[in-house]
């Protein structure tokens, strides 16, 4: 049965209310409570929105967003027209060309997502998960521009890897970044982040 949770999600202008946050991966905490050159320097030059998220008054999680375009190959056509789920938002056979033809498709970035260590290290808690349909939900409800994905360049380290996290909630890597992540690999480039995006579907 999936967990009903009790939280709100705020828009926020400053990082203040994640003073106390922590969500116990050293890099990612250190970067929310860099003043200077971290996550609240990122809000303040309007680079992203910021959200947080409380359950009573405590944060127990944030994500910030902006605008982005994805750039697609033949290979992650062929990923997305692979997938059942995709069916219902993929163009008529006759339209199919001009779909497939543009050089890059609006999207939603998730620039930075994080839950609190507390709840990251309960195996029954899947707030992550929770936040990600949010974000879905919130895109595809914006009728200001046309989205078609989310995008995340998750975080990738010999500390800390986002990559199955986002793979359990339908991401795939980026055929076009996957490539170039494969020839820095070759001559021994150590990348710290994967490219990975998500259709938006209309479930809802």
């Amino acid at each position: 049965m999936e967990k009903r949770y009790s939280i709100r999600i705020e828009r926020a202008l400053d990082t203040s209310a994640l003073s106390d946050f922590k969500c116990g991966v050293k890099s990612m905490d250190d970067f929310i409570h860099d003043k200077e050159k971290g996550l609240d320097k990122f809000i303040q030059l309007r680079l992203s929105n910021l959200w947080i998220v409380f359950e009573g008054e405590k944060a127990v999680a944030f994500f910030a967003l902006s605008k982005d375009a994805l750039v697609l190959n033949s290979e992650d056509r062929r990923i997305i027209e692979r997938k059942e789920q995709n069916a219902s938002v993929l163009p008529n056979p006759e339209d199919a060309e001009m779909f497939w033809d543009k050089e890059k498709y609006p999207a939603y970035e998730i620039d930075y997502l994080a839950v609190c260590e507390e709840k990251r290290n309960n195996p029954d808690d899947h707030l992550g998960t929770y936040i990600i349909e949010e974000i879905r939900k919130m895109s595809k409800a914006d009728t200001f521009s046309a989205t078609m994905f989310l995008t995340v360049e998750a975080l990738d380290t010999r500390e800390y890897s986002a990559v199955k996290f986002y793979r359990s909630c339908d991401f795939e890597f980026s055929e076009v970044a996957q490539n170039k992540y494969n020839y820095e690999a070759m001559y021994g480039n150590q990348t710290t982040t994967r490219r990975m995006y998500k259709m938006i579907l209309p479930r809802d």
